[in-house]
């Protein structure tokens, strides 16, 4: 009984960034608990190899590619998904990206990039998705944000911002959608091992840095982040709205 709390089986999602890197990693997740998973990325040859991993676990996947902060690209992922595999029962909105530098020489025009990217596309995908769902009346949707959407940074003003963004959406949204019996959470990584951190994380005085703050003492992977997420999507969750999930080693409480 407790297993099939965590089963998708037919279940629908959908997975934003999932070319590389967390989104990748969480949409094989999903599809390994029997989920079918749509896939998008701007990068056609990133969710391509996205999918074809996804089938191999015996569901079906669709690749897009779209870049998920231009509003006509969202409609359209979203149709193509409704089309050929006839709803969305969850949606992991991860795209985002990282731009830091002192707050006073940080540019204008990277502000609002980040702003876009990491916030933006979020709020864009909810609202197509979230349309869908609240006349079905029901829905997962499951925001990636992270610590420092929570706690402040040197020279990551922006990326603060943005991902502090993401979780007061989550809250919003959790509130205003209960009543259509959709839940709303966010996940919060502190830094992660993927292809985005790869260079910073060659530096080792400054991986040194990092782990000495994590009481788990390591960084984390891209699999860290699957059982965290085949649980907000499964009915495991289903009394839990609202909530931002911390997967940081122990980071947001040392």
């Amino acid at each position: 009984m407790c297993i099939e709390l965590f089963s998708l089986r037919d279940k629908v999602a959908l997975v934003t960034g999932a070319g590389k890197g967390l989104g990748k990693s969480m949409a094989l997740a999903l599809s390994e608990s029997g989920a079918h998973v749509a896939v998008a990325s701007r990068t056609q040859s990133d969710i391509e190899a996205t999918a074809q991993e996804i089938l191999e676990n015996g569901v079906k996947s669709i690749p897009i590619a779209a870049d998920v902060t231009r509003q006509e690209d969202v409609d359209k992922m979203v149709e193509k998904v409704l089309t050929e595999l006839n709803t969305i029962d969850i949606l992991v909105n991860n795209v985002g990206t990282f731009l830091g530098g002192p707050f006073l020489e940080f540019s204008l025009e990277d502000w609002r990039k980040m702003l876009e990217i990491n916030l933006t596309s979020t709020y864009l995908c909810s609202k197509v998705v979230g349309r869908h769902m609240v006349e079905r009346q029901q829905g997962k949707i499951i925001n990636v944000s992270s610590v420092l959407g929570m706690f402040g940074a040197t020279n990551s003003a922006a990326y603060c911002a943005s991902k502090g963004g993401v979780i007061q959406l989550t809250r919003a949204l959790s509130i205003e959608w209960a009543k259509y019996h959709i839940t709303v959470n966010a996940i919060a990584p502190y830094t992660m091992e993927t292809e985005m951190t790869k260079t910073m994380l060659q530096d080792e005085k400054l991986k040194n840095i990092i782990v000495s703050r994590i009481p788990l003492k390591r960084i984390g992977k891209p699999a860290d982040l699957s059982g965290p997420v085949v649980f907000l999507a499964s009915k495991a969750s289903d009394y839990i709205t609202g909530q931002v999930l911390c997967v940081d080693g122990g980071f947001s409480v040392h």
